[in-house]
């Protein structure tokens, strides 16, 4: 199964239309839950003279991703929020993210875009306590703009060697990688309860 997905992988990161691929899972980020730098490293291991586009590409596809984040908190809080609050984030937790985002408006959207969270629970948060929009995309944009150039530069750095790790332990990354995300699932839920 790891060496299909390996292989599914390669093949779209060294088509012609890698950018759209990439562009495409970052733009529906809000929606997935995959760690998409990962996927991030994985096409600038398999291409490093385009980390520089392929961050770009990223960057500009989470951002409109992050504004459909914004869009449903500024819109539909008043229908989903009943259920999120209580559900997937506890209400104490809510409040200090909330509190924080209005006290430290663009400090706290550059961290918590640039910090390896959930970019829901910022662009969500942002749309339901109306912060500012220009601010909002602005700091967004340059947050994930020095988040993936710093994991294509690194992947510039690792060259083939990091490559050559990647091919050898694929299937274990995969493995942390899915720890990483039941981790994440199991500690959303505890502090929701």
């Amino acid at each position: 199964m790891t060496q299909k997905l390996h292989d599914w992988g390669v093949a779209k990161a060294n088509s012609p239309h890698a950018n759209l691929w990439l562009g495409a899972l970052f733009f529906l980020e809000l929606f997935l839950f995959l760690p998409l730098d990962a996927i991030l490293v994985f096409f600038c291991l398999q291409n490093r003279r385009k980390t520089l586009l392929y961050g770009t590409v990223a960057a500009v596809a989470s951002t409109l991703s992050g504004l459909m984040g914004y869009a449903v908190g500024f819109f539909l809080w008043d229908l989903v929020g009943s259920y999120v609050v209580p559900h997937l984030i506890s209400i104490s937790l809510f409040t200090s993210i909330s509190s924080h985002l209005q006290n430290h408006e663009g400090l706290a959207i550059f961290v918590g875009a640039f910090a390896p969270l959930p970019m829901k629970v910022i662009s969500i948060t942002s749309g339901v306590f109306h912060l500012s929009l220009p601010s909002y995309v602005l700091y967004f944009l340059a947050a994930r703009l020095c988040r993936f150039f710093l994991i294509g530069g690194a992947m510039c750095l690792w060259g083939e060697k990091g490559k050559q790790f990647l091919e050898r332990h694929f299937h274990r990354v995969i493995v942390v990688i899915g720890a990483k995300v039941a981790v994440a699932f199991a500690l959303f839920w505890a502090l929701a309860h």
